[in-house]
């Protein structure tokens, strides 16, 4: 049977003092060290998680961004269609109004020529009617050969 004496006392006494001891000395400072631990670790999920927003957040700015970057493009090419157009019907009119003014230049330069061409023509045909007319007035005899000489000088002026 158990027997009630002082040494289950002292024990039982030792025994408290035992726990008190190890709680006070072992059980509070690994608690402490867990708790800190646990802070640490949640520091770091939370330090994670502000990366991944901040990540996010730079992400859709990377996006707007290339969005923006997307619609200039688009505008820059878009108006470089319409100044190449514009490039394009300028020198499009430039050479009209180059060959125009080519073109208007030779038939300044054909009017010339045929004016000339005319003019040769005259004095050729006055001198031809006076060589006829001193031919003329040179044999007055004949109606026939005033006749010959009339076809010869027709056939002068159609060479």
């Amino acid at each position: 049977m158990l027997k009630f004496d002082i040494n289950l006392l002292f024990t039982v006494i030792n025994l408290f003092l035992l726990f008190f001891v190890i709680w006070r000395f072992l059980f509070k400072p690994v608690k402490k060290i867990i708790a800190k631990r646990q802070e640490e670790i949640q520091k770091q999920y939370d330090e994670a998680a502000a990366a991944k927003a901040e990540a996010d957040s730079v992400k859709a700015e990377y996006e707007e961004n290339m969005k923006q970057v997307a619609e200039e493009k688009a505008t820059i090419l878009k108006e470089s269609r319409t100044q190449a157009g514009q490039e394009y019907d300028k020198i499009v009119a430039d050479a009209k109004s180059e060959a125009d003014s080519i073109l208007a230049g030779a038939r300044r330069d054909a009017d010339v020529e045929k004016k000339q061409a005319m003019k040769l023509a005259k004095e050729e045909i006055a001198d031809i009617v006076a060589e006829a007319a001193a031919k003329i007035a040179s044999t007055k005899e004949d109606p026939e050969l005033d006749r010959k000489l009339f076809d010869d000088f027709i056939s002068k002026c159609g060479d």
